[in-house]
This record gives structure tokens, C-alpha cells and sequence, in this order.
């Protein structure tokens, strides 16, 4: 009885050695196991989740259109694509309705409906640069009410002399660089009252009208770097933006050192500068 009863003890403490070693022991993963674990790690990751769903990167898919989304999306970026034509509602009928930002560069864009953004209520920033772009109907983006940003350099973009370029009363914020403007007229940006940025370098710009930029009361920064502006009449702004960019303009090599950016103060100055400039330059002429 008492050799059955040690052999029982003995069976019993290497069983419980057993159990404590496979426990404490970790189980070495297989491939499969790694595979899986990393999968259901990254779909349930709040961040993979929050960009698949509301970030949509759809860069160079040879895509000749807008294809379908969801009302999750807020980030559609279809640059590098073989987009030609922005048909009317065509990012509501998507279901891109809270889409915020828009990227659309480098595709072959030259025609865009003047409905084409409607529906996209919530959108704050569209790039369309790099296309073919030659002229905008200014009602394109008045329903765009929270449309801040809108760039739209390197097109083939000119001013209409007899209609403003865009109606908007919520952007901040236009890039116009590397277009084809060479002339700006006093209606030209009566549409963008609350602008508060406005770059137009390389552009050709050999004229720009009196009061051209008169209806920008909160204009703080302009950008002509780079084109054929001459001078700054008195009556080209009611506010005199805080920063002006001359560089590599006529009128900037008027001066020795050359004009970069004109900040401040020195602004006004500049322009009575120019105007006094002027004003001998006539009266020499009468000589």
C-alpha cells in the first residue's frame, strides 16, 4: 500500500511539473499564426480603419473618371489619372457628400462643369493644377460655403474682361500660378471678397487695371513674382496687402537691389513711390 501510494505522489508531481512548464513556456507562433495575428491586428487598428475609410489615395490607376465612394470619404486624391471631363453632381452622385478635401492634379482636365461641385457641401480644399484647364464659370463653387482653399496652377486659365473670375464669398485662399493670364481687370476678383491670399506668379500679367484688387479689404499677402507687372498704381488696392512678392518682375529690377518682398509700411511707400516716379517721368516727357 505504501509503494502504491509514493508511485501516486510521483505521478502527480511530475504531472504538475508538466503543467507549470506549459504554462510558463511560450507557444512559438507559426507563419500562419503571424499572418493572421498582423491581419486582424491591422483591420481592427483604429488608425488603418479611419484611413481606409476616410481617406481614398487613388493615385495613378489610369482612371478616366470619378469612380464610386461613400459618405465616409473626407480625402479623395485622384491625381496622376486620365481624367478629361468634371460632369455636373458628379462627386454628389458618388456619395462623396462629405468629402472635405479634393485632389485632382495632373489628370487631363479641360472641361468642368459649372454643377460639377455641387453636392460636395463640406469640401474646404480642391487642387485641380496641372490640367487643361482654360476658363471657369464663376458660379462653379458659390455653393461651396465652406470652400477655403482653391488651387489651380499650371492651366491654361485667362480673365474674361467683362465677368469676375469666381463667386465665392468663403475662399481664402487662390493659387493661379504658371496660367495663362496676362491682363487683370476691375472686375476680375469682385467675386472673392474674403480673400486673404492671391498668387499669380508666372504668369505673363503686363497689365493690371486701376481698382483691380480694390474689392480685397482683407488681402494680406499678393504674389506677382515673376510676371510682367511694371507698376502699382494708387488706385489698384483700398487696403494695401501686408505683403507684396515683386520678385523677378519689370518692376522690381527698377530698383538696386532688386525687390523681393515688400512687407508693411514700405508698401505704401512703394506705391507713392512709383506714382511720383511716374508723375516726373510725364512732366519730363512734356519737356
Amino acid at each position: 500500500m505504501a509503494v502504491f501510494m509514493n508511485c501516486f505522489f510521483c505521478m502527480l508531481f511530475i504531472l504538475i511539473q508538466a503543467i507549470i512548464i506549459s504554462i510558463c513556456t511560450p507557444l512559438t507562433p507559426t507563419p500562419y499564426s503571424v499572418e493572421k495575428s498582423a491581419t486582424t491586428e491591422s483591420l481592427a487598428s483604429p488608425c488603418n480603419s479611419r484611413s481606409s475609410k476616410k481617406d481614398l489615395i487613388l493615385m495613378s490607376r489610369e482612371l478616366d473618371g470619378i469612380p464610386k465612394g461613400s459618405e465616409e470619404v473626407e480625402t479623395l486624391d485622384v491625381s496622376y489619372n486620365n481624367i478629361q471631363h468634371l460632369p455636373g453632381y458628379i462627386f454628389w452622385n458618388n456619395s462623396y457628400i462629405n468629402v472635405k478635401k479634393l485632389s485632382l492634379q495632373q489628370n487631363r482636365i479641360s472641361n468642368v462643369s459649372v454643377d460639377a461641385f455641387k453636392g460636395a457641401r463640406y469640401v474646404h480644399e480642391i487642387d485641380i493644377s496641372d490640367n487643361l484647364i482654360t476658363s471657369i464659370d464663376p458660379y462653379t463653387f458659390n455653393l461651396n460655403t465652406h470652400l477655403q482653399k482653391l488651387i489651380i496652377m499650371n492651366n491654361r486659365i485667362r480673365f474674361n474682361r467683362l465677368q469676375t473670375f469666381i463667386l465665392s464669398s468663403s475662399i481664402q485662399y487662390l493659387v493661379l500660378s504658371n496660367n495663362q493670364i496676362d491682363q487683370i481687370y476691375e472686375v476680375t476678383f469682385l467675386g472673392v471678397p474674403n480673400l486673404r491670399s492671391l498668387v499669380l506668379n508666372d504668369n505673363e500679367v503686363h497689365q493690371i487695371a486701376p481698382n483691380s484688387f480694390r474689392a480685397l479689404n482683407k488681402l494680406h499677402y499678393l504674389s506677382l513674382a515673376n510676371t510682367g507687372v511694371y507698376r502699382l498704381g494708387q488706385s489698384t488696392f483700398k487696403h494695401v496687402p501686408s505683403i507684396v512678392n515683386l520678385e523677378g518682375t519689370p518692376l522690381s529690377l527698377r530698383f538696386e537691389p532688386p525687390l523681393k518682398k515688400v512687407t508693411g509700411q514700405s508698401v505704401s511707400q512703394l506705391i507713392d513711390l512709383l506714382n511720383a516716379m511716374l508723375d516726373s517721368d510725364e512732366d519730363l516727357s512734356k519737356l
